[in-house]
């Protein structure tokens, strides 16, 4: 794609703050009182009750585990609050605790846990520090380890993303970092792996826009370290697989001048070969003319939904793609149980899939 929004050099600087959502629910209970009391009770009895639901508030709903979070996007995707037996059998058995901690100049960095997926790897991190009230980055992350290994030698650009789930009753702040693989690279594979957190940049003290620095000037950080946790990667190659052969599907194509002049869009149809789905993702292969150098032209794919069984859908998210490399992979918003996947769709093109052959 021509600007993919998570496209970025992690190992110069990765910011967390590209999706701020914050998970706030309140619930309250009422009790019946069976004796006499005065007014004045009753009234500080309600105070404590409303500050203890404020102070509450920040905490319920904000999930502490990839178990709680995948949940989460089943209920907001349709599925209702009671999940099937078998599709929270399939999370479980996705999902794998780390909970790994290091600290770091008053900064407390919890790994609680990994879902590793063949074009990305998702990880639960929770961080508590006093000076990490207001907005705040890591201004380096690198993974290193495991399937990691296979990647060639010198600078590469790396895609990722976080997500900031909300901060717990007592200063925790949760957050989700996918971080993509790289071409070669397939995280099911597992193995030892170690993501190393480096140096924090306080936002609220330094309020510059990511990416407006000028060119050649380096930032320094505001709270140095480095936070290394250690992990390890249970091998996963046995996934089970829905397929189809080829789809024609839908495509942007963006053409332009010097300097991104004279911008054209024009809708199109490419054909794209060996799609398979797995409960944590996809992928498939483009066609030779969208991997083959070409100036001034990129294309917008169309990311891809999951049709089940009773009408839900399930949306995919991207992977962070080499341009040189055919295959494109991805993931789901939460693994899936594949027993009650119909098909896979792009744009209005609805692709049916059939059960791998072992």
């Amino acid at each position: 794609m021509k600007a993919s929004y998570r496209e970025m050099f992690d190992e110069v600087r990765a910011s967390k703050r590209l999706n701020e959502e914050v998970l706030n629910m309140t619930k309250q209970e009422r009790t019946q009182v069976v004796k006499k009391v005065s007014i004045s009770f009753i009234i500080a009895a309600a105070l404590a009750v409303l500050l203890a639901g404020t102070a509450l508030a920040a905490a319920i709903g904000i999930p502490q585990t990839l178990q709680e979070w995948f949940g989460q996007q089943w209920t907001e995707a349709g599925g209702g609050e009671e999940m099937p037996k078998e599709q929270a059998e399939v999370i479980k058995s996705l999902v794998q605790p780390v909970g790994v901690t290091a600290i770091t100049n008053g900064v407390s960095v919890t790994l609680d846990s990994v879902t590793p997926g063949e074009g990305s790897v998702c990880l639960m991190l929770k961080v508590k520090g006093e000076r990490l009230s207001g907005k705040w980055d890591f201004m380096r992350t690198k993974i290193t380890g495991g399937p990691m290994e296979k990647m060639a030698e010198g600078p590469i650009g790396f895609s990722s993303h976080w997500k900031d789930l909300g901060t717990t009753e007592d200063g925790t702040q949760v957050f989700l970092y996918w971080f993509d693989a790289p071409k070669g690279v397939n995280f099911l594979e597992g193995g030892e792996m170690e993501l190393r957190l480096q140096d924090i940049e306080l936002r609220d003290e330094n309020p510059v826009p990511p990416g407006t620095y000028p060119e050649g000037i380096m930032v320094s950080a505001d709270l140095e370290g480095t936070w290394i946790l250690p992990f390890a990667l249970e091998p996963l190659t046995d996934q089970p697989t829905l397929t189809a052969k080829s789809a024609c599907v839908p495509c942007t194509k963006w053409e332009w001048g010097e300097n991104f002049s004279n911008e054209t869009t024009t809708e199109i149809t490419i054909d794209i070969q060996d799609i398979r789905v797995t409960s944590i993702g996809y992928s498939y292969l483009l066609p030779k003319e969208l991997v083959e150098f070409r100036e001034n032209c990129d294309y917008d794919r169309k990311l891809p939904v999951l049709n089940l069984k009773g009408g839900m859908t399930i949306e995919g998210l991207d992977s962070g793609h080499d341009s040189s490399d055919p295959q494109i992979k991805g993931s789901w918003d939460f693994p899936v149980d594949l027993s009650k996947v119909e098909s896979i769709q792009f744009g209005d093109v609805v692709v049916p899939l059939k059960q791998a052959k072992k």
